[in-house]
């Protein structure tokens, strides 16, 4: 990067953060026009004290260069380890990593919003996920999955749309090609597309046409990988991705401490109670909204499951969990008021913080 550019991006970055943050505080405005009242976790302060909790776990990142500097690596996709050369200073690249993560939260608002996922208007998604990257110092500041992330909700909102719709191929195609780019940064993503193929089969949009349109939408962006691979004589593009796709070493996770396996289990443990809840309460939830839950709740459990599977690449399928979680467990702390869930609530967070900063400090 030249001198030029490496002065432009900061100036970048400080123009575009505060208007980001100025519309969620519009988006805030109006959803506390409806929800302030009726749910007493989404009041200012809560919102305040999760969100600098979370700038906090970022800023003791920051400090100990946690996961800083970025380095590609043998088995990823060449375009992600040419971003690695390109990206810039330490304060950059954690700047990068920070909006991938606030783009992500945006987009889970917005799909929230447009498909009353849950039955209310609230940010706790927005929130929570946001809770649960800042607090795994693995994703921190920047993964390919960070863009696998924002691509597969980008996909799964077009699925979503696609609902009772066969002749919506226009759909279907846009998220599969949006997978594809994805898979350019992140090979693992493909192993989503199953999952994705009985979304469409379960929300009923599963046809010939349909099917072929998701194809193609795969086809499009290989055909042109293919191309340049066939251009430069060089076609680890698809040799070096593809290979370690199949990799798979169960249950042989190394280097996790106790920290580690707490915070996992913590945020599994939150996802199999929202899970439960919502199956069991699944009659007050309009049919559109059970089955959009329901394959999240399967969508989580694949993540999980892929996380057990592969050892160096465990840590990317946490970080893909993130999204499917943060809306079920947002729809458990909306839909159940109690006092338990109230202090269960704080205590999430603050566990979760804690420790994070034990992860990084070891006392």
């Amino acid at each position: 990067m030249t001198a030029k550019n490496s002065r432009l991006f900061p100036e970048i970055i400080r123009r575009k953060i505060p208007t980001f943050v100025r519309f969620l505080a519009e988006e805030y405005k109006e959803v506390m026009l409806y929800s302030s009242r009726l749910n007493i976790l989404t009041t200012p302060f809560t919102v305040f004290y999760l969100l600098i909790g979370c700038i906090v776990c970022w800023i003791a990142c920051y400090i100990t260069s946690t996961g800083y500097p970025v380095y590609g690596e043998v088995t990823a996709p060449p375009l992600w380890n040419l971003i690695c050369q390109y990206l810039p200073g330490k304060w950059g690249t954690y700047a990068i990593g920070f909006l991938l993560m606030l783009g992500g939260a945006f987009m889970i608002h917005r799909a929230n919003y447009v498909l009353m996922l849950i039955r209310e208007k609230t940010l706790l998604p927005v929130l929570f996920y946001i809770l649960l990257i800042s607090t795994n110092k693995d994703f921190l500041p920047l993964k390919s999955t960070s863009f696998g992330v924002f691509f597969l909700i980008l996909a799964i909102y077009y699925l979503f749309t696609s609902y009772h719709d066969p002749n919506n191929k226009r759909n279907v195609f846009n998220a599969t090609f949006v997978i594809a780019i994805g898979s350019l940064l992140w090979i693992h993503i493909c192993w989503f597309l199953p999952l994705f193929w009985y979304g469409m089969y379960k929300f009923r949009t599963l046809t010939l046409q349909t099917f072929l349109a998701s194809l193609m939408g795969l086809a499009v962006v290989y055909w042109f990988v293919g191309f340049y691979c066939l251009w430069q004589q060089n076609f680890d593009m698809f040799t070096i991705p593809f290979d370690s796709l199949y990799k798979v070493r169960p249950l042989s996770i190394k280097g996790n401490g106790w920290q580690d396996w707490l915070t996992i289990g913590y945020m599994i443990a939150l996802v199999a109670i929202a899970s439960f809840n919502i199956l069991a309460h699944e009659y007050e939830d309009n049919l559109r909204t059970r089955q959009f839950l329901s394959f999240l709740i399967l969508l989580a459990i694949s993540s999980f499951a892929l996380y057990f599977l592969y050892e160096q690449s465990s840590e990317e399928y946490l970080q893909i969990a993130c999204f499917p979680s943060s809306i079920l467990i947002a729809h458990f702390f909306t839909v159940v008021r109690n006092k338990y869930v109230y202090w269960m609530f704080h205590a999430s967070v603050v566990v979760l913080i804690l420790l994070l900063l034990l992860r990084i400090w070891s006392f």
